[in-house]
């Protein structure tokens, strides 16, 4: 904000499961769009995804990254670092579990969402058991987490 500048972005989807339709642009095909409109760097950042696992792993670092090279040899595509268990990131997730649970809130609004079609069975009763649920009160929250996340990097 300071520079008035900002790189160019766009928010995508992968890892399509299940039958109904699912959300887009999918991600190859948005990386297939900016490469063919001159973008020839890219920078891929999974907001969803916290620690690396298959979708991170496989999908992003070689069904992206490396298969799509073969296809566009000029373009530079990566995938920034996962936060997986750095220290910073650990502390802030505990500090975010330890004040919901003083506050003696509920699970969140969304737990008591269903997908749109949802057809398990099991999954209505699930969370309408866990949204009914009250939370322990006897956590201790430190003021690290804030402190912490300027040097977070």
């Amino acid at each position: 904000k300071e520079l008035n500048y900002s790189n160019p972005y766009r928010l995508v989807w992968q890892s399509k499961v299940g039958p109904s339709a699912w959300l887009g642009a999918p991600t190859d095909d948005a990386i297939k769009g900016l490469i063919k409109n001159g973008n020839k760097n890219i920078m891929m950042v999974p907001i969803a995804f916290t620690s690396d696992h298959i979708e991170t792993l496989y999908e992003m670092d070689i069904e992206y990254m490396e298969e799509m090279k073969k296809e566009f040899p000029d373009a530079n595509i990566l995938r920034c670092e996962s936060l997986n268990d750095h220290p910073t990131f650990l502390e802030c997730l505990a500090q975010l579990l330890a004040k919901h649970l003083q506050s003696n809130g509920k699970t969140i609004p969304q737990m008591g969402l269903r997908c749109p079609m949802c057809t398990n069975a099991t999954c209505g009763p699930m969370r309408a058991f866990f949204s009914s649920r009250s939370l322990p009160q006897n956590v201790q929250v430190s003021k690290k987490c804030g402190e912490n996340m300027q040097s977070f990097g």
